[in-house]
C-alpha cells in the first residue's frame, strides 16, 4: 500500500470514529435533554442573566410567573398597570395565587391591574434581566421588584431541578467547581444539557465539601445599577420592595421564635440590601416596617418557614404598598 493510500485510510478511519462518537454523544445529550424536559422550568439564557423560565403557565388562563415568549396582555382603558418581579416571596411559595401580595394589591386598587411575574429561585441578576429585557413590552406604569435578602447570592442551579440530577444555569462558576476554563464552560452550559448536569454534579460535590460560593466582585451592585439605568432610559418608574424574613416583624421578639444567632444573621442580611438600595438611589419601600406595622411578631405557618409569609403576611405587604401606587403620578 502506498504512503498516500495509508493516509487516506487513516483519515477515513478517523472520520468514521468521529462520526460514531458524534452519534453516541448526540444520543447521550438527548437523554439529558429528556430529563430537563420533565422539569417545570427550562434553561433559556435569553438574555444570559435570565437563566431559566417556565415553558407553560402554571395557572390556566392566569398570569403567575414568567413564561417564555409570554405576550403582554392587552391594556385596558383607564386602568394603570404594575408588573411585579422577584423570587418565591413574590411568586407566593406556600400560598395560592389569589393569596399573594401582588393579587391582594390588585384587589385593593380598582384603577390598577397588577401582574405577578415572580419566579421561585430568581436572584437579583434574573429579576433585573427580566425587567431590562422584557418589561418595556408590557408598557407598565410601574415595576415592583420584591427583593429578598438571598437575592444577593447568585443562583447556580435551576429551580425544580435539585434532585439527584441538578441542572447548572449559573452565569459564573465558583472556582473549586470549575472543570474547564470558565468561558468555555459557560459556553457549554448554554448549549449542552449533558454539560449542565455534569457541571451541577461537580458543584454539588464542592458544596457538600463545605465550600460556600461567593458572587463575583461587584456582581450585586451591577444588578442594582442596571435596574436604575433601565428605569432612567425608559422613563418607567421602579419601586423595590425590600423584604426581610417575616420573623423580623418584631426584631426584639425574634429570639423567642428562632435562635438569637439566626435573628442576628437575618438582620445583617436585611441591612445589606437596604444599604445597597439607598446607595444606588433606587426608590425602595421598607418591608420590615410594613411587617412591623401589623403589630404581629411574625407570619409563620405550621411548617415554621421563617422566610415565606402566610397569606396574612402577603396581605400586610399589599396594604403597605397600596399607598405608594395610589400616590404615583400619571406618566
Amino acid at each position: 500500500m502506498s504512503k498516500r493510500n495509508r493516509w487516506i485510510g487513516r483519515i477515513a478511519l478517523l472520520g468514521l470514529g468521529l462520526a460514531v462518537a458524534s452519534v453516541v454523544v448526540s444520543k447521550v445529550e438527548e437523554g439529558y435533554r429528556v430529563h430537563e424536559a420533565e422539569i417545570v422550568t427550562r434553561p433559556i439564557f435569553d438574555p444570559p442573566g435570565l437563566k431559566y423560565a417556565q415553558i407553560v403557565a402554571p395557572e390556566q388562563g392566569r398570569v403567575r410567573g414568567w413564561v417564555v415568549d409570554m405576550p403582554p396582555p392587552t391594556r385596558r382603558s383607564g386602568i394603570r398597570r404594575a408588573v411585579t418581579v422577584g423570587d418565591s416571596l413574590t411568586w407566593g411559595l406556600g400560598v395560592t395565587l389569589d393569596e399573594t401580595w401582588p393579587s391582594a394589591l390588585d384587589r385593593m386598587l380598582p384603577d390598577w391591574e397588577v401582574f405577578n411575574l415572580g419566579m421561585c429561585g430568581y436572584d437579583a441578576e434574573q429579576a433585573v434581566s427580566l425587567v431590562t429585557a422584557h418589561m418595556a413590552d408590557w408598557q407598565p406604569d410601574l415595576v415592583i421588584w420584591g427583593h429578598y435578602t438571598n437575592d444577593t447570592d447568585p443562583t447556580f442551579l435551576m429551580f425544580g431541578a435539585h434532585d439527584e440530577h441538578p441542572v447548572f444555569v449559573g452565569t459564573s462558576i465558583p472556582e473549586p467547581a470549575r472543570m474547564l476554563p470558565e468561558a468555555l464552560s459557560l459556553w457549554l452550559i448554554r448549549h449542552s444539557a449533558m454539560f449542565r448536569q455534569v457541571q451541577a454534579a461537580k458543584l454539588a460535590r464542592v458544596l457538600s465539601g463545605g465550600h460556600t460560593p461567593t458572587p463575583p466582585e461587584g456582581w450585586y451592585a451591577a444588578q442594582l445599577q442596571a435596574l436604575r439605568t433601565w428605569s432612567e432610559q425608559t422613563g418607567i418608574p421602579v419601586v423595590v420592595l425590600a423584604l426581610p424574613d417575616h420573623t423580623q416583624a418584631d426584631p426584639a421578639g425574634c429570639p423567642s421564635v428562632i435562635s438569637e444567632k439566626d435573628c442576628r444573621d437575618q438582620a445583617t442580611s436585611y441591612r445589606r440590601i437596604i444599604t445597597a438600595l439607598t446607595a444606588t438611589g433606587l426608590d425602595w419601600v421598607d418591608g420590615q416596617k410594613i411587617y412591623a406595622s401589623s403589630g404581629r411578631p411574625h407570619f409563620m405557618g405550621g411548617d415554621r418557614d421563617v422566610g415565606h409569609p402566610t397569606p396574612a403576611g402577603h396581605a400586610v405587604l399589599a396594604r403597605g404598598l397600596a399607598p405608594r401606587l395610589q400616590t404615583l403620578p400619571q406618566r
